[in-house]
């Protein structure tokens, strides 16, 4: 069974303070992410994690060894908080990042008295379970987008692409979240390399290719070949190779004509791509911390060549 949660108002701040506080005074609004608690709790309403501390863990875990295996890249993409009526720079795009809402790894492990212990053999990570393969939002998670689509409809900046990992609870969430878009025929396009770290956990298992096109027939997926997952192995992905395809994946939305685009992804995924892709001033460093699920951020994005 789920854990029981309670009102959304919190997270409905959560999503807000992100996009639309500067509207009020015009000022950047670095200083208000920091007010959020950067903790865990039993309730499982939008933008909390699933359990006290577990979070927290896996997030220093995975920056850990995401910021060790970093390393210099070719293009620098530069990035700062979304003011709306700021002037934009010469190439500069508006991306709209967003963590799915709760699936049902999330509440498996908020009701599991065990965190991810993959690394010590016999370990009983909830997350290995064969049930929980391409997980779906629970009613929660569904809950949790309908202030994330009233927010995004809301916008003084509209999307004109939607992309999303292909796994169904970030396709679901770019579905619900951004479904005012749908009306207007922008484009939701699914990108293997917009996935979460994969491997061993059976959560991070996409479907079948011919399943998902059928249960989701509002979203391109041309760009992916293989009918079943050819990234997932029974080995966990190598922090190395998920910054690669996430530094892939940035490089290609800088090349393409779309001036706004929308992110459907996953924790993981967004702290490696805002601890290590992107260059972050100081200012604004609050971006680096760990998305909670059906969080939106909204940031300009400048591409410069750089040698290396």
């Amino acid at each position: 069974a789920e854990p029981e949660t309670t009102a959304i108002a919190e997270p409905a701040y959560l999503l807000l303070v992100c996009v639309l506080a500067s509207h009020t005074s015009g000022r950047r609004t670095s200083g208000l992410l920091k007010s959020i608690p950067d903790q865990c709790s039993n309730n499982m309403g939008i933008g909390v994690c699933c359990k006290p501390n577990h979070e927290i863990k896996e997030k220093s875990k995975h920056l850990e060894g995401l910021l060790a295996a970093n390393e210099k890249r070719p293009v620098r993409i530069v990035v700062k908080r979304y003011i709306p009526g700021a002037k934009k720079m010469l190439g500069e795009k508006i991306l709209l990042f967003c963590r799915h809402g709760q699936g049902y790894h999330n509440a498996a492990a908020a009701a599991s008295e065990y965190e991810c212990d993959c690394a010590v053999k016999g370990g009983k990570c909830p997350y290995l379970d064969d049930k929980l393969v391409d997980p779906h939002l629970t009613e929660v998670g569904k809950q949790q987008m309908i202030p994330l689509s009233k927010l995004t409809a809301a916008m003084p900046v509209q999307a004109e692409l939607v992309l999303v990992s292909p796994l169904c609870r970030a396709v679901q969430t770019a579905l619900f979240g951004f479904q005012h878009l749908l009306e207007t025929k922008v484009p939701f396009v699914a990108f293997e390399s917009a996935r979460e770290i994969s491997g061993q956990h059976k959560c991070d298992k996409r479907r079948p290719l011919s399943e998902i096109k059928k249960e989701f027939p509002q979203v391109d997926f041309s760009n992916i070949k293989d009918n079943e997952d050819s990234l997932w192995t029974e080995e966990r992905e190598s922090y190395g190779h998920l910054l690669d395809r996430a530094y892939e994946f940035m490089v290609t939305i800088g090349r393409r004509p779309e001036k706004v685009i929308a992110i459907a992804s996953h924790s993981t995924w967004l702290l490696a791509v805002f601890n290590c892709i992107l260059s972050i001033d100081e200012a604004d460093s609050d971006l680096k911390l760990w998305f909670k699920t059906g969080e939106l951020r909204a940031v300009t994005v400048a591409w410069i060549e750089e040698s290396i």
